[in-house]
């Protein structure tokens, strides 16, 4: 039936047509709706009525899209609160390195040297770390790092090795080399790298931009422990490396005429800066020296720990939840319409296409979380090999429905 607006269009100055003498046509020409008043042209009171039962009802209709815009805007917001969330905990993790081994950082004394490393690149297939290595002295606060090199006071070379020990110099001092550590004031050797014809890794302390790059192998942190394996572990691995630095005084070795002498250890290690996807600082540092019966050397030894973010495990465990909250609806419908024999929902809904975009979309978004390995982690055989295959026979099964109940032309 046609509708027709409830308020006559005709100039009020005309007469109304009786009765008798209004035909529908007369309506359809006139363009008002039967209900209304012959004579006045208003809507009658069972009109009224109607129209009065439900006067909110435009607003109860709102009422739906104004939640879904709250809902809308309540998840956007929390998802930014998390991703400040996170920031904040990354900026937490680089000012910890920057403080550097909790135990010595509470003894450290004015003019300590103290080894300051940039995190560089972390690569998981070679397990490798680059670091980026300067030499810093603790000021008289006993808090400031200051960078060796800054003033003249503060600048003299510092030979740099890596994974030697420090043993007792034994060698004997020529006469002219006693003569010159005598005129400096300075008292003989006692200690050395072990190999003393060793080139050092590097010279520090000379300017402030002096630095020296390493490279540490790092290796499983946790045994018999699958979910912490590097890699297949993704995202709850955890890894583990280990580097030792010692030092020698070059212009003293020049004095002494011996090459690798006046060695010394560090006092300590930092780290600056961080690498995406990684969360690694130094665990533990320790300096061995021991001057007793039996000396073990006298070293700095790091201990270096890496693990994923919390940014990196949030965005796996949600990818996981997604695939496997994708792949159970799909498996419903499928069900519901195959065996349930629920043919509207073939018929009514491209339910094959939604099969196929889930098939292809799913390593898509394994493929785009952040640090994933290659395939074959813990976590593709838990929330992706088996989506994949579910998902691949409800293709299968919607195809055929498809095929069997398609009715002839």
């Amino acid at each position: 039936m046609q509708s027709y607006p409830t308020q006559p269009t005709w100039p009020p100055h005309q007469p109304l047509a009786t009765t008798e003498e209004f035909t529908r046509s007369d309506v359809r020409m006139h363009h008002f709706s039967l209900d209304d008043d012959v004579e006045t042209g208003f809507p009658t009171s069972s009109k009224r009525r109607r129209q009065m039962s439900n006067p909110h009802r435009p607003f109860i209709k709102a009422w739906p899209r104004i939640i879904y815009v709250v809902v809308g805007l309540v998840l956007i917001i929390i998802w930014i609160g998390v991703m400040l969330i996170f920031a904040r905990e990354e900026v937490k993790a680089q000012q910890r390195n920057l403080r550097g081994d909790p135990q010595s950082s509470l003894y450290r004394t004015a003019n300590q040297l103290v080894m300051k490393g940039t995190l560089k690149n972390f690569d998981p297939v070679a397990r490798s770390l680059t670091v980026s290595w300067s030499l810093t002295y603790v000021d008289t606060d006993n808090k400031t790092l200051r960078s060796l090199g800054d003033t003249e006071d503060t600048s003299f070379a510092v030979n740099i090795y890596r994974d030697v020990k420090v043993v007792f110099e034994r060698r004997p001092l020529t006469p002219e080399a006693n003569q010159t550590i005598q005129e400096l004031g300075i008292s003989p050797p006692r200690l050395r790298i072990d190999n003393a014809t060793l080139a050092p890794l590097g010279v520090l302390g000379l300017h402030t931009w002096d630095s020296l790059d390493t490279s540490i192998d790092f290796t499983q942190a946790v045994e018999d422990n699958p979910w912490k394996q590097p890699l297949f572990g993704y995202p709850f691995d955890v890894w583990a490396g280990s580097i030792v630095f010692a030092a020698s005084d070059r212009e003293y070795a020049d004095a002494a005429n011996l090459t690798n002498t006046y060695a010394f250890p560090p006092d300590g290690a930092v780290l600056a800066d961080s690498t995406l996807n990684w969360r690694i600082r130094v665990q533990r540092s320790n300096v061995t020296c021991s001057y007793g019966d039996e000396f073990e050397g006298c070293e700095l030894h790091l201990y270096f720990t890496g693990k994923r973010p919390l940014l990196v495990k949030f965005a796996a465990i949600l990818a996981v939840i997604v695939n496997w909250t994708s792949t159970i609806g799909i498996f419903l419908l499928t069900c519901e319409a195959v065996i349930m024999h629920r043919f509207h929902i073939l018929s009514e809904t491209d339910i094959l296409a939604v099969c196929l975009t889930a098939l292809f979309a799913l390593p898509s978004v394994r493929a785009i979380l952040p640090g994933a390995p290659d395939f074959g982690a813990i976590l593709d055989l838990i929330g992706v090999i088996p989506n994949i295959i579910l998902i691949s026979v409800c293709t299968t099964m919607m195809a055929l429905a498809k095929l069997t109940t398609r009715k002839p032309e």
